[in-house]
Order: C-alpha cells, then structure tokens, then sequence
C-alpha cells in the first residue's frame, strides 16, 4: 500500500512538473500592460475544489485573499511584508529573502483551512532546494515524494501529527533567466 500511495505521489508529481513548465512559456506572457491587469483580475476567481479520492466537488465560497507584493514598485523589496502571506499559512514556512510574492490566498471550506502561495525568488536552484528539502524533512512527512534536480523542485507529503497536507512545486522560468518560480500548497486534512 506504501509502495502504491509514494507511486501514485511520484505520478503526480511528475504531472504537476510538466504542468508548470508548461505554464512557463514565454509565448503565454502579456505582451501589454492592460493584459497584465486582465490577467491578474481573473485570477482570483473561485474554481470548483476536487475533493481526493472521491468525486465530490465542491466551490469554496469563504475565499479570503491577501493582497499580493505589487510588482509594480519602484523599491525592491528584501523581505515579504506580512500583509502579504496568507492568513492561514504555518508561521514557520521559510521564504527566501528576495521572495516576491505574486499570489497569496487563505480559503475555509467545511471547517478546513487551505492556502495557496505562489512566489519568486532568484536564489540558485540549489540553495532553494536545500531550504525546502530541510523543512519538509524537519516535518517529517509522511506518503511523501520528492523530485529534485537542477531545473525543477516538487515535494509533497502529510504531517499526520499536525494534520496538515503539503505540496511544493517549482521551477526556473523560461521567460526570466535566472528566477525561479515556486508554488506552495498546504491544508488542513
């Protein structure tokens, strides 16, 4: 069974890579500043959670966003203000230092907090990786499965203990040289 449930994380892990590389191509950026604004508008739209291994599905109606850095400012910033990170979100998830943050979301279905978390960083592939790969092995997760490598970083697993679903997943941009995109998921099972 242990053997089955690391196969099927692998599996969709692998998914998820191919997924985000794909997402990642320069010919899908705005080529104008108003599809930019377009873009980040129809971003925050509520989709149909699929609840795993049933075939319910249901709308999360309580979403609660948090603003996202604004890409637009002239100061570079060093750190992630809090204002910006998800209300939801384990006080204890490291960021790196220049993590930019483009979508930041804290939702409540049935009882159960989930966040969505997607940020940038231009930190080497390697010292991101180290980081995360710590974290997630100071949590001890369990049914978990890992794929790391130069271009590409997904870990995902369970916290038993804490009840807590973890999944991150991320890459270099193929339209920023040198920037890494990472997106995190985590909730409450």
């Amino acid at each position: 069974m242990v053997k089955k449930k690391t196969y099927v994380l692998a599996c969709a892990a692998l998914a998820m890579m191919v997924a985000l590389s794909a997402c990642s191509s320069a010919a899908d950026q705005p080529k104008n500043e108003s599809e930019q604004v377009n873009s980040e508008a129809s971003a925050g739209t509520a989709e149909p959670a699929v609840t795993e291994n049933t075939n319910e599905t249901s709308t999360d109606t309580e979403t609660v966003s948090t603003p996202a850095a604004s890409e637009a400012s002239t100061e570079p910033s060093q750190t992630v203000a809090a204002e910006d990170m998800p209300e939801y979100l384990p006080k204890d998830f490291p960021l790196p230092e220049d993590a930019k943050v483009t979508t930041a979301t804290s939702t409540e279905s049935d009882g159960k907090k989930s966040v969505m978390l997607i940020f940038t960083t231009e930190q080497d592939m390697k010292t991101i990786s180290k980081l995360y790969k710590d974290y997630f092995t100071s949590k001890k997760l369990k049914d978990s499965g890992q794929i790391i490598d130069e271009k590409n970083i997904v870990i995902q697993g369970t916290e038993p203990d804490e009840k807590q679903s973890w999944s991150l997943i991320g890459g270099t941009t193929a339209s920023k040289e040198g920037v890494i995109e990472l997106t995190l998921t985590w909730s409450e099972i």
